[in-house]
């Protein structure tokens, strides 16, 4: 019989959460546990049965139950100043109170961050790195504007390094009919998704749809499943009434505010339909190539913050297009300021909104209303 949305989705969460402490139990893991930034390539690590726990995605989960503000207080009192990453805080906060609402991910036998998005990160895992006295790699993509056979040379020997290290670690020995299969499974789940997030400018839903079940192209998007659930999700879309012309079409550029139970600033665009978002895009990387390191060489080294201003502009202004937007809420990121700057010369009129995406204390609403207010009146007197 098959499964429904629901019933996959429920299954794909248990599959990730069953070592947080609120499920095990006091029971170890079975399997060596890796904690990853967002743009690992954990096609690897899955190809030798290792966990992989993303601590950035965890802190949107406690935001979206509404416990960050203890975790931020916490990890202020403690050593990291409110002004840092709130992704951090909030985990650090998690980490030192040993408290969330699935619990605490199992401690780390290896730390994997990436430079390919953002600087903060590598930082932050070596205070990971210093809690929890484990290793931590870290793998330098050196991104667009780098020769692209020098890049790829360099990029593989680092990822043949990380599958050395990490047979190491397991135990286990990669087979690369297993990691050839499950890059195909990611291009897949990426090709799906793509599907769904084309949805948006045509179907009456709503973007927090796109911007929660993004998490599983995060967390599982080398897992079969995955592809079969955004196929359905999509089906599902598609007998959704059309999109009605009446509310200005807006492009929300930026994260998701994760606090938020809409997760945009639905009171403030009531007369504005969002149309597109870049975050719904980040993470459709593009598997193309010979082989299967070529694949993640391709994947990992073009992320979105890896390519150049031009070509995020070009990329944006292209999303901006199928959208049908006519003007954007930016968000100016207090925690991501390299995400901000990638809304240069977007040629349609913005608001630019201060804000966190965790940290819900941060914004003016007044403010932010006022904005908005501004930006209806030039749309609507142009």
């Amino acid at each position: 019989m098959a499964q429904s949305i629901l019933q996959m989705k429920s299954r794909l969460l248990r599959e990730y959460y069953k070592d947080f402490s609120k499920y095990a139990k006091g029971r170890l893991p079975e399997k060596k546990v890796a904690w990853v930034t967002a743009f690992v390539p954990v096609e690897i690590l899955e190809a030798l049965d290792i966990s992989y726990y993303y601590p950035e995605s965890y802190a949107a989960v406690i935001a979206a139950s509404n416990a960050e503000q203890p975790l931020l207080s916490e990890s202020e009192a403690q050593f990291l100043s409110c002004d840092c990453c709130s992704y951090s805080c909030c985990i650090e906060g998690c980490l030192e109170q040993e408290k969330g609402p699935r619990g605490v991910p199992p401690k780390p036998d290896v730390l994997i961050a990436t430079n390919n998005q953002c600087n903060t990160l590598p930082t932050w895992w070596n205070i990971l790195a210093e809690r929890y006295q484990v290793p931590l790699i870290v793998l330098d993509y050196p991104g667009e504007a780098v020769d692209r056979a020098l890049a790829c040379e360099y990029v593989t020997k680092q990822h043949r390094e990380l599958i050395a290290r990490m047979e190491k670690l397991s135990g286990n020995q990669l087979d690369p009919a297993v990691l050839s299969e499950l890059i195909a499974n990611s291009e897949r789940s990426v090709a799906e998704w793509k599907k769904v997030a084309a949805c948006l400018p045509g179907y009456e839903i709503k973007p927090t749809i796109l911007f929660d079940d993004i998490s599983f192209l995060i967390t599982s998007r080398c897992k079969a499943e995955t592809a079969e659930l955004y196929r359905l999700m999509r089906e599902e879309i598609e007998q959704m009434p059309a999109a009605g012309k009446d509310k200005i079409p807006v492009f929300w550029l930026g994260y998701p505010l994760w606090y938020h139970a809409d997760r945009f600033l639905s009171e403030l665009l009531e007369d504005f339909r969002i149309t597109g978002s870049n975050y719904v895009t980040w993470w459709s990387l593009d598997y193309s190539g010979e082989d299967a390191f070529e694949k993640l060489f391709q994947a990992y080294n073009y992320t979105f913050l890896n390519l150049t201003q031009e070509t995020r502009n070009k990329i944006l202004m292209e999303l901006i297009q199928n959208s049908g937007a006519v003007c954007a809420v930016t968000l100016h990121n207090k925690s991501c300021k390299c995400d901000f700057v990638s809304a240069k010369n977007i040629s349609i009129p913005q608001a630019e909104i201060e804000i966190d995406m965790i940290d819900r204390t941060f914004t003016d609403m007044e403010k932010a209303g006022r904005q908005i207010n501004i930006l209806k009146e030039v749309i609507c007197a142009g």
